[in-house]
């Protein structure tokens, strides 16, 4: 019983680690996210065009569902997920733009 209670240790610690590092990946995907659309706020603010774009918005759900559509992943959950981000996205082009407009 202690040798497989050891082989479960290990086989739980390889995996948590494979988590770790995915982890890290997706924090810096979404860094590098909201730099690229910190880019897309200034140049929406400087040229005085809306920060909701309904359009782009249902041409990503579409793309998203695309990629998911063969994985066990809800596609509601990631839909969810791309909103919580796109909303903090807007958030911020709301921001910038005041902040140009001052």
């Amino acid at each position: 019983m202690k040798k497989n209670k050891i082989n479960v240790d290990l086989l739980l610690k390889n995996e948590r680690s494979t988590i770790d590092r995915l982890d890290t990946i997706i924090v810096n995907a979404v860094i590098e996210r909201f730099s690229a659309t910190k880019r897309i706020g200034l140049l929406k603010a400087e040229n005085n065009v809306d920060a909701y774009d309904r359009k782009r918005e249902k041409t990503q759900v579409k793309t998203l569902e695309k990629l998911i559509e063969d994985s066990d992943l809800d596609k509601k959950f990631i839909v969810n997920l791309m909103k919580l981000i796109t909303t903090e996205a807007k958030k911020n082009h709301e921001k910038i733009k005041k902040e140009i407009g001052e």
